[in-house]
């Protein structure tokens, strides 16, 4: 017979979480070096916003591993930051390139002419290319979301992104109030605030976009479904968890 497990104490779950968030934080740090060492050498220039957009490519793997790593501790309660992280990045890295590609080359010509000197000022073009890089940010950090949990059709990613921001005004608005807070944070205190909190800042944006997940898993995931034995009535059907490839 085997024994009861012991009940887990305060202070287990504070050392293991303490322990999660200090790994992943090394590893989101280290697999954006390319990035942090391109955005420091970028001289200021209206050229170099198009440059820093474009230089956060390794960004894109990186935050696909980590809500990857998330959900393996959360839900799965595995205690192995870096197995999973390493394992998120293998298996999502060409993923989620090529859906954040597209947002992020949005991204990048919106910057650009947000970069260029205006002769009106803050006038309608501004404000224009404000929402077109909010909206590109937006549907940047959402499909990263999805192929970080999810195996679709690249063009279905997108056309999901889409889907859910609209119908989903919550975790949207969650969305857009965590950019804005760490986009903040960075302009007022640094951007070495970022590294020392790229765990915390990926724990936050994977427990915002869990009601966006549990309404994919319901209404786009086809559950899986044993083969029926003959004289018999069919199983009940679980839920089939589609991972990155």
């Amino acid at each position: 017979m085997t024994p009861p497990r012991r009940p887990r104490g305060l202070f287990t779950d504070l050392t293991e979480g303490v322990y999660w968030f200090l790994v992943t934080d090394v590893l989101l740090v280290l697999a954006v070096a390319p990035t942090l060492v391109l955005w420091t050498v970028t001289a200021p220039s209206a050229l170099s916003s198009l440059l820093f957009v474009v230089a956060a490519l390794p960004l894109l793997p990186a935050l696909s591993a980590g809500l990857y790593a998330c959900r393996a501790w959360r839900e799965e309660q595995e205690l192995v930051p870096a197995r999973h992280f390493l394992r998120g990045y293998r298996l999502n890295a060409l993923e989620s390139l090529a859906v954040g590609v597209p947002p992020l080359l949005v991204l990048a010509l919106a910057t650009f002419n947000l970069g260029r000197p205006a002769a009106g000022g803050f006038g309608v073009g501004t404000i224009a290319f404000l929402v077109v890089g909010a909206a590109a940010m937006l549907m940047l950090v959402r499909a990263l979301s999805i192929v970080s949990r999810f195996t679709f059709r690249l063009r279905d990613v997108h056309r999901l992104a889409a889907f859910t921001l609209l119908t989903k005004p919550l975790p949207t608005l969650a969305l857009l109030s965590l950019g804005v807070l760490t986009l903040g944070g960075a302009l007022l205190i640094g951007e070495f605030l970022l590294l020392v909190t790229a765990s915390l800042l990926v724990y936050a944006l994977w427990v915002s976009e869990r009601p966006v997940a549990e309404m994919l898993e319901e209404q786009f995931v086809a559950p899986a479904v044993s083969p029926e034995q003959p004289g018999e009535d069919a199983p009940a059907a679980a839920p089939h968890h589609l991972e990155g490839s």
